[in-house]
């Protein structure tokens, strides 16, 4: 398969009491697919992947599998900083129906590129299903550059990388030497993405407006660039927004406004401050209206 088009790092909803909220969990995967989005990444960052249990990810990879149509991809979260945990946690996901998995770059202990390489060769050779490589230094403290990410796309199970550096010179010139897909895993730098190139986004905003990116990627590759730059500078304000405090409290205070889920987080997250709140809910109003306004809202 093909990693490719847009991708929603979904949240992942609690109840008041903490426990996964699988009613409101089946209606955030509803307002996916009626969008039209390409797949989905289940325990991601911003699905709170640290405060997951293993048999809540599991869980919640068979939940999306069995509930999204055979169109929507499912990509899981199975990296982590220990090569045999995340060998386990990736088995599993591959038995519970993932189509992908989402790697990240081992946080903390700070491998070197052999041990890199190491690692994602020992998780590639334990699943049948591509991997998709997390490169992002703000989580990780650790930046590779465009050879070294070259370098570990080489090895034959990763296929796509998710590129959370936020810096287009490095996604610019990675395209140049790696064979595998890129993706961005930021917002705003989506669009100009597309224009070097790029292969798609492993987003949050789409949490609250899915259509807006799906539109967006349409629009640019049917050559309406004009349309698509002003779905990109609508977007732009709340995408900031969505990050003044932790991804995802924002994103989590939003839904709860439009009533999709309850704004309950793990923590050692909480949910954002009152002034954070009020200008949110300014900014969705905001871009709801210009969303409506360029056919990009459903």
């Amino acid at each position: 398969m093909t990693i490719e088009g847009v991708y929603t790092a979904l949240v992942t909803p609690f109840t008041e009491g903490g426990q996964v909220d699988w009613k409101a969990f089946d209606k955030l995967l509803d307002m996916q697919v009626s969008a039209g989005v390409d797949g989905i990444v289940i325990s991601g960052t911003t699905g709170e992947s640290p405060t997951l249990t293993v048999d809540e990810k599991v869980s919640l990879f068979r939940r999306a599998r069995a509930y999204l149509p055979s169109s929507v991809q499912m990509m899981a979260g199975t990296g982590g900083n220990c090569t045999q945990q995340s060998i386990e946690l990736s088995k599993l996901a591959q038995d519970a129906g993932a189509n992908s998995l989402l790697i990240v770059t081992p946080p903390y202990n700070k491998p070197t590129l052999v041990g890199l390489k190491a690692h994602y060769e020992a998780i590639g050779q334990s699943v049948k299903i591509p991997l998709c490589l997390y490169h992002v230094p703000g989580r990780t403290a650790q930046k590779l550059s465009a050879e070294e990410l070259a370098t570990l796309c080489d090895i034959p199970s990763i296929t796509a990388v998710k590129e959370a550096s936020a810096d287009l010179f490095l996604f610019s010139k990675a395209l140049i030497h790696s064979k595998a897909n890129y993706l961005s895993g930021d917002d705003f730098t989506y669009l100009p993405s597309l224009a070097l190139g790029g292969h798609g986004v492993i987003s949050v905003v789409t949490n609250v407006f899915p259509k807006a990116f799906v539109e967006m990627t349409k629009r640019f590759r049917a050559g309406d660039h004009k349309s698509a730059l002003q779905l990109h500078n609508a977007l732009l304000p709340l995408i900031e927004g969505l990050f003044v405090e932790a991804n995802p409290s924002p994103a989590k205070d939003l839904l709860s406004h439009m009533g999709v889920i309850k704004n309950t987080l793990r923590l050692p997250l909480v949910s954002v401050l009152p002034s954070t709140h009020d200008k949110l809910l300014t900014l969705f109003a905001q871009t709801k209206r210009q969303l409506v306004e360029l056919g990009a809202f459903e």
